[in-house]
């Protein structure tokens, strides 16, 4: 049977926390050897899972751009407000607030995002390209 299996912080670390997506393309992208089975099926061009572990105050000071995919975060623990504008520059920003466990907010790909976290919060982010 082809199983992968780890941990999405140790495994994340060489990524800024994403385990899971073009891990091959990112090996190149850092000049680390790429080794299939190292990686095994976290290598994909399907979809992309980031593990997010961010302490309190913690922000994102510039807008995340578009990642030619969809995004969608979940929160497993804590508290933050993410903001999106359109990419054009629009003055309207709109506010997400995720403070329940399960919590979640999704946005296409031409959205730019930051956030602000409230407390100490983990995150479960994937991206993925629309069908």
């Amino acid at each position: 049977m082809d199983i992968t299996h780890g941990n999405a912080i140790e495994d994340g670390k060489r990524f800024r926390f994403w385990f899971v997506g073009e891990i091959e393309k990112w090996c190149s992208e850092q000049g680390i050897n790429f080794d299939s089975a190292e990686y095994g099926l976290r290598n994909t061009l399907n979809i992309e899972i980031k593990w997010g572990i961010y302490k309190k105050g913690e922000e994102r000071e510039t807008w995340a751009g578009s990642s030619k995919r969809i995004g969608m975060s979940i929160l497993l623990r804590g508290d933050c407000i993410f903001k999106f504008r359109d990419p054009k520059g629009s003055a309207i920003i709109r506010e997400v607030r995720l403070c329940r466990e399960g919590d979640y907010v999704i946005w296409r790909e031409n959205v730019e995002h930051t956030w602000t976290m409230l407390n100490d919060s983990v995150f479960l982010t994937l991206r993925w390209r629309e069908s």
